[in-house]
Parts: structure tokens; sequence; C-alpha cells
């Protein structure tokens, strides 16, 4: 069980890594783009944003539950982490 716990904390913690950056890489593709497209940029990365504080405040609840209520902190990690991630893929996919 502690094995898995660690492996699985692990990857959440790479994947908001990897998240961090992403939202650097779109503040820095804002900075280039005309004044209404960078509106557009600003409001989905601020929305990312504060979906990215949250799955991290969850992520940090996860390190630090007992073992006993680590599976239920999971289930609202995983929520959050979906919704971060379908914010992510939504602006992606946009033309």
């Amino acid at each position: 069980m502690l094995k898995d716990r660690k492996v699985y904390e692990s990857t959440l913690d790479a994947q908001l890594a990897k998240w961090s950056a992403d939202l650097n890489v779109l503040r820095a593709k804002a900075k280039r783009t005309e004044v209404d497209a960078q509106v557009n940029y600003d409001l989905a990365i601020d929305a990312m944003q504060r979906k990215h504080d949250e799955a991290a405040k969850h992520l940090s609840k996860l390190k630090t539950a007992s073992d006993e209520a680590w599976e239920s902190v999971k289930g609202g990690t995983e929520k959050v982490w979906l919704e971060l991630k379908g914010l992510f893929h939504g602006f992606v996919e946009k033309p």
C-alpha cells in the first residue's frame, strides 16, 4: 500500500509540475498575441491557475492524509485533477 501510495503521489507531483511549466508557456504565448486574443488567453490562464492551485492543495492533503483517510482524499484529488486536465485539453484544442 505504501509503495503504491508513493508512486501515485510522485506521479501527481510530476504532472502538477508539468502543468506549471505549461502555464508558463501559455503566458509567454499570450504575450505574443493580439489584444483580443490576449484577453482570452488571460481568462483561460487565470481559470487554469486557480484550478492548478486547488489541485496543489488537494495533493498536499493527499500527502498528509492518514492511511485510513487516504482513499477518500484520493477521490477528491482525482476529481480536481480531471477538471484541470479538461481545462488544459480544452484550451490546447481550441483553434
